[in-house]
């Protein structure tokens, strides 16, 4: 007992940080059914070589330490869930030993949780309307969370939960605690339970309030008030234990109340109408379960095919929760999590625990903090241990939870609920929403928080998770469909010290123009475009669902630098950064090719920088040749050596010095000169005074293809919409007169 033995000085502190006794792997490579046996049931890996002498005791004391805690913590899980409280010992029985044969972490505590309780206790109640009926259901729930675990373990589907977004899980579960909150309160006010939530007195039954038990109420506040401070009574010495053992210590305390308090000779129904007696858990019929398969009746297979999809819940959040808090502690104490072993061990814990009619179980995060500060070293004192202690404490001591108070237990769910609001996440995403850094994704993490808890606070748990879900898949699809697009500018860097001759290629860096900040204190160097190219970086695969968005960006960035430049400016290159583009599909593929052919008929460069692995293979293969037939002859061998966005610049100003072309810019369809010629070709007579000086704006919906590159369906919509345009002429300007002399005769 080992938090006790330190206060009173009986026995030393056990270790906080222990050495796994667990492998990582087996000792040595088998083969056939043994690595079989090993791969699929680790214990009999590590039992062999368990350290009796060294980890047996402080693996007795753990898992008596745990066995307190959880027979208080799975009291409550059971009102919470609706069914007889005697099930929640039950379900903290079979399930710990089935873990630790098939579990891979240490320090793992099987049981009952609130997360998965509350959740279990929307199902059931949709099911049944008493707590015999949902106590006789809930197995077959236990069951379908066990099957599901299993098969996603066999058909190795663990990454089916990381479609649970952080933020998704967050707005879940502070919605649900927060209703379990809720839920507490008439109760611990003594109501009856025909009364409902809170909630509903307050709004259609106010009168109620009228009937509030004191004795329950004052109960019930120094509960919560013991409960609250249980932190601080850990931080004394002689005190510590009643911080650890708080949900043990406070259902004794309440049980010796109640039998003091409470008139003699009252039954149950009595004592729930006398207005000065605090309602009890009344009798529990003594001894271990019988182990039994649930009989399922004729009407029962249609109750199991509803429960399905609430059952996919359960066990997806259970294996989220459980999985999350195993794989923390493995990384800090250096052993490893496999996610193939932690389905299996959890499905395999519920399977057998509908043996004993239990509610589906899942890890405690808590109980294993805890664990590791008793120095358990096995899965011996983690789960074994700990489902002995709770048998014994159910075959012998039954009779004595005949006068624990309900309102402690509903004090006891209160807090533990409390623990699992996550508002403090919400400000964490508001702070990320607030940078233009993460402008656009903190938003949408934000929203995603709110549906997933609006949506489970009015819509329920199941209507909750499902919403939050599909509309943070619903975000992955339009990130990956309309992706970030940087702008890259030059950003000057100073020499570093004791390099004398440093090349120009390391003297500047590129970054995002268009999110540029101070960083460290210091104020960032000016930012500037290269001129004449436009350097860019794409951020993310690139592939058929976002290849036109790229090409209607580059079109409207060329355009964009022509009309807000001089009149002589040279558009001579495209560098487009791929080192955040992790692939590339034959789509995609197939219209780099034609945006570079493009681009050389007009004389401008598409280079394609900074590819990396697999995407570097697919450009060299499929688009090295056109970039090279794009460059001067003396050029194209040097293409091979280029990397990095300073390579291929040096490269574009080189092939210009030796071009003598001049690059000819995009043409807005809007803004395209029909010349007296072209005017002629189309038997249109134009205004007097406009031969010359005149332009007439198409007026239909632009498109951003050059004039030379117009199909032939395109033109004869030109032809028909003529006499409109003459009728419209305007101005035209100097630039427009200088892309004139720049475009060949056609484009004229």
């Amino acid at each position: 007992f080992a938090p006790l033995g330190d206060a009173v000085g009986l026995m030393p502190p056990p270790p906080v940080h222990v050495e796994p006794l667990m492998p990582a792997g087996p000792r040595q490579r088998r083969g056939g059914a043994m690595a079989f046996l090993l791969d699929i049931a680790p214990i009999f890996g590590w039992l062999r070589d368990y350290p009796v002498r060294s980890a047996l005791a402080h693996d007795i004391s753990g898992g008596v330490t745990l066995g307190c805690i959880l027979i208080g913590q799975s009291l409550a899980h059971a009102k919470l869930c609706g069914v007889e409280l005697i099930i929640g010992p039950y379900s903290c029985m079979l399930g710990p030993v089935l873990y630790a044969v098939f579990g891979t972490c240490i320090h793992s505590s099987i049981g009952t949780g609130a997360l998965i309780c509350l959740l279990v206790g929307e199902v059931l109640v949709e099911h049944g309307d008493s707590v015999e009926e949902r106590s006789r259901i809930a197995p077959f729930l236990t069951i379908l969370v066990g099957v599901i675990l299993t098969l996603m373990g066999v058909c190795r589907l663990s990454g089916l939960v990381r479609f649970l977004s952080r933020p998704a899980l967050s707005g879940f579960i502070t919605a649900s605690a927060l209703l379990a909150m809720l839920s507490q309160v008439s109760p611990m006010l003594g109501l009856p339970d025909s009364a409902g939530s809170i909630q509903k007195v307050l709004l259609h039954q106010p009168e109620r309030l009228l009937a509030v038990k004191w004795p329950t109420l004052l109960l019930s506040a120094v509960a919560t008030g013991y409960l609250l401070s249980a932190k601080r009574l850990k931080q004394h010495p002689r005190l510590k234990p009643l911080g650890d053992f708080k949900e043990l210590v406070l259902l004794g305390l309440g049980a010796a109340f109640c039998a003091a308090w409470d008139p003699p000779g009252l039954s149950q129904a009595e004592c729930v109408e006398h207005p000065l007696c605090v309602k009890v858990v009344g009798r529990i019929e003594p001894g271990l379960p019988h182990a039994h398969w649930p009989r399922v009746g004729a009407g029962d297979w249609g109750l199991i095919h509803s429960m399905l999809p609430g059952a996919c819940l359960v066990a997806l959040v259970a294996f989220l929760t459980s999985f999350a808090g195993a794989k923390k502690f493995g990384l800090e104490d250096g052993y490893q999590i496999k996610p193939f072993n932690e389905l299996i061990a959890i499905g395999m814990c519920n399977v057998g625990g509908a043996l004993l009619g239990a509610v589906p179980t899942s890890i405690g995060n808590t109980r294993m903090g805890i664990a590791r500060q008793c120095g358990v070293q096995s899965q011996l004192g983690a789960n074994v241990f700990v489902s002995i202690f709770i048998a014994l404490a159910v075959q012998f001591f039954t009779p004595c939870l005949f006068y624990i108070p309900m309102c402690a237990l509903n004090a006891i769910i209160l807090i533990g609920s409390s623990h699992m609001l996550e508002f403090a996440h919400a400000g964490y995403l508001l702070e990320f929403a607030r940078h233009k850094e993460f402008g656009r994704d903190g938003r949408m993490d934000v929203l995603v928080w709110i549906v997933g808890f609006v949506s489970t606070l009015f819509l329920g748990a199941f209507k909750g998770i499902i919403s939050a879900v599909v509309l943070s898949l619903l975000i992955i699809v339009l990130q990956v469909v309309n992706p970030h697009i940087a702008l890259l500018g030059r950003q000057q860097e100073p020499p570093q010290s004791g390099v004398p001759h440093q090349p120009p290629r390391f003297r500047h860096r590129w970054v995002n123009m268009r999110g540029q900040r101070a960083s460290g204190g210091l104020v960032a160097t000016a930012v500037e475009e290269e001129p004449g190219v436009l350097v860019f970086r794409f951020e993310g695969p690139l592939f058929y669902a976002n290849v036109d968005q790229l090409q209607e960006w580059l079109e409207a960035e060329e355009l964009r630098r022509i009309e807000e430049s001089p009149v002589d400016y040279e558009f001579k290159a495209i560098i487009f950064s791929a080192i955040a583009v992790p692939f590339l599909d034959t789509t995609a593929i197939g219209a780099l090719q034609t945006m570079i052919r493009s681009y050389a008929d007009r004389n401008v460069l598409f280079l394609i920088a900074n590819t990396f692995a697999n995407t570097r293979r697919i450009v060299a293969e499929t688009l090295g040749a056109d970039q090279r037939r794009a460059l001067r002859e003396d050029l194209r061998p040097r293409l091979a050596s280029c990397t990095t966005v300073d390579d291929f610049v040096e490269l574009v100003h080189a092939n210009r010095a030796l071009s003598k072309e001049r690059p000819r810019p995009l043409i807005r369809t809007t803004s395209s000169l029909l010349s007296l010629a072209s005017l002629a070709s189309l038997n249109a007579t134009p205004p007097k005074g406009t031969l010359a000086d005149r332009q007439w704006p198409l007026q239909r919906r632009p498109f951003s293809l050059a004039c030379d590159r117009t199909p032939d369906a395109e033109m004869g919509r030109f032809t028909a919409s003529t006499p409109a345009l003459l009728s419209l002429a305007r101005p035209i300007t100097p630039r427009d007169r200088a892309a004139a002399g720049r475009a060949r005769p056609f484009d004229r």
